[in-house]
């Protein structure tokens, strides 16, 4: 009997220990916002034709430096004609992303870095202007004082409000942009994006959803006051921006 009593014990503890090790240890959730993709791109103000500049961007998520993005491309786009061209960057020594350009002709041009790096994709703008060359022009006094006549014949308003939201939340960012009281359409509009006690700026398109209204989400990741800059250019004569606070919470 007692033998039996010993065996019995001795087949529950094998059985109680195999259940211990095939049970599946139970998923661990998280809540956290992954952190967002920002781009500090710099470009030179002014170049001259024939002149070697670099474009450079430093990526960085979490405030940590970003040395294994997917793709870095920069577009070059010519806001005349409408030509671009897309050059690959490479990262220098000092983990910055870059590459050497040189323009051959003078006009304005938007530098945009086409950023992907842990699922996401960012592609902040900035604008060149480039002089000299051989078909640089003299813009005479009669000629530069009819442009100031027209711009200011050719108002542009900003609709672009302030306000609240939570973070992780996706937030619906809108700008009703119009020129001399009519919806402006066909607008290149950006919003930049940066918190008052940070750096980092983060630029994002905003398609136009109707005439005159461009629009896109934004989902942020810490609390804060955040100031979003609207960037509106069309051609090479309408460059326009309001500037407004979110307070993030």
């Amino acid at each position: 009997m007692k033998r039996f009593f010993a065996i019995g014990s001795i087949l529950a503890a094998l059985t109680l220990s195999a259940c211990g090790i095939n049970e599946e240890p139970k998923p661990t959730t998280s809540d956290e916002v992954p952190e967002i993709l920002e781009v500090d791109l710099t470009v030179p103000v002014t170049a001259t034709v024939g002149e070697e500049v670099f474009f450079t961007a430093v990526v960085s998520q979490g405030g940590k430096i970003v040395e294994d993005a997917d793709e870095v491309m920069f577009e070059v786009m010519n806001l005349t004609t409408g030509e671009k061209e897309m050059i690959e960057a490479t990262l220098n020594k000092n983990k910055h992303y870059e590459i050497k350009y040189t323009f051959e002709t003078n006009d304005m041009y938007d530098i945009t870095s086409h950023v992907t790096a842990r699922t996401m994709h960012t592609m902040p703008t900035k604008q060149v202007t480039v002089t000299g060359g051989e078909n640089a022009t003299t813009t005479t006094e009669e000629e530069a004082s009819h442009g100031e006549d027209l711009h200011q014949e050719q108002v542009t308003t900003i609709d672009f409000t302030e306000g609240t939201t939570t973070v992780g939340k996706a937030t619906m960012l809108v700008a009703n942009v119009s020129l001399s009281d009519a919806p402006l359409e066909g607008a290149r509009v950006q919003y930049e994006i940066f918190r008052s006690d940070s750096h980092q700026h983060t630029w994002v398109d905003a398609p136009e959803k109707e005439a005159g209204v461009y629009q896109t989400e934004f989902t942020f990741t810490k609390s804060g006051t955040y100031d979003i800059e609207v960037h509106v250019t069309k051609g090479d004569d309408l460059h326009d921006h309001e500037k407004n606070t979110y307070t993030v919470k």
